[in-house]
């Protein structure tokens, strides 16, 4: 039990501080609230599980003895991050003439959020670590279980956090101009987790 508890503090720690997650969970829900943001949540969650299972099969250790693979995963996540974070600033000068933004690319979508968990170098650190501590506290069908659980409500819970810190900037950015401020802003955070996950 003292172990499951840890692993819930480690999870809780890592996933409510500031990342691209939940940058993009609070952008997306201060533009369109929750039915903007839900997409999002799950697709991160979604992926998490989806991490995590392949962790537990052992491509986790497959990953960690091969530096090149670990290289490429730091690249491409951050290439990621920078170009999600250039989309967020370019929409927020590109207006249209009712003054809407730009269509939203697809990747802050359920898919494009679930397939940045295996780029996120972050999410790696986070699975191999609690998948580490959990190993041999229970049967290892039993500890995929407890973690999953854990996998899903606490990340779960924190970024519906950040989603409704979202939605409570909605009237204030009602206000055009400073939507155009808060995304180039948000695109910046963007950018500085790529710098920073990668670094």
């Amino acid at each position: 039990m003292d172990a499951q508890l840890a692993i819930a503090g480690l999870v809780t720690v890592a996933v409510i501080t500031p990342g691209p997650n939940n940058f993009v969970v609070l952008e997306r829900a201060s533009s369109g609230g929750w039915r903007a943001a839900a997409p999002a949540i799950m697709g991160i969650i979604a992926g998490t599980q989806l991490l995590l299972l392949l962790i537990w099969l052992g491509v986790g250790a497959l990953i960690a003895q091969d530096p090149r693979l670990q290289i490429f995963l730091a690249f491409a996540g951050a290439g990621y991050l920078c170009w999600l974070g250039l989309q967020v600033i370019w929409r927020s000068f590109a207006t249209l003439e009712e003054g809407k933004t730009r269509p939203r690319a697809a990747f802050t979508s359920f898919g494009g959020l679930l397939l940045f968990q295996f780029l996120n170098p972050k999410s790696w650190v986070l699975v191999l670590t609690a998948t580490a501590a959990a190993s041999g506290g229970l049967s290892a069908s039993a500890d995929l279980v407890v973690l999953a659980f854990l996998f899903l409500v606490v990340p779960g819970s924190c970024l519906m956090l950040w989603a409704f810190m979202g939605m409570g900037l909605t009237r204030f950015l009602a206000e055009p101009r400073r939507k155009q401020w808060f995304d180039r802003v948000m695109g910046g955070l963007l950018i500085i987790s790529a710098v920073m996950l990668f670094v």
